[in-house]
């Protein structure tokens, strides 16, 4: 994966534009905090744009690097957005509610009632009780 590069545009030096590649998990959490810190604390930025657009997989590691990232922009008086974030990278931002927060998008709702727990598909333990024989009646 490529980890991610730091590009400040020629446009407006004022912006620096993270833009990530590949899958966002363990594996490049460190590299990625690392480059988002320097990006926060040592350019000239006074925004950090998160560039999302050819992320093909992010985990919750990746959403923890992100809103870790935010809190450092914030209490260091820089603005910190994401954009670009699609399919699955965008499901999860707006599942986890942090939608809004990291790319100031509303949530349009197709996700709030989403479950995504493990038991999802299997009946409820009250279900699951009254279709079980009483004990003693094997």
């Amino acid at each position: 994966m490529a980890v991610a590069s730091v590009d400040v545009h020629g446009d407006d030096p004022r912006e620096a534009v993270v833009a990530v590649s590949g899958e966002i998990d363990l594996a490049v959490r460190e590299d990625l905090l690392n480059t988002l810190h320097h990006a926060i604390h040592a350019t000239a930025a006074t925004a950090v744009v998160v560039d999302l657009s050819r992320v093909t997989f992010m985990d919750s590691t990746g959403l923890h690097v992100l809103l870790t990232s935010h809190k450092s922009a914030l209490g260091s008086g820089v603005g910190f957005s994401v954009v670009g974030a699609t399919g699955l990278v965008h499901r999860l931002l707006a599942v986890t509610g942090m939608l809004g927060l990291l790319t100031g998008e509303t949530d349009t709702g197709e996700h709030a009632d989403a479950d995504l727990s493990p038991t999802a598909d299997r009946p409820s333990t009250a279900a699951r009780r009254r279709s079980d024989p009483p004990a003693g009646d094997v």
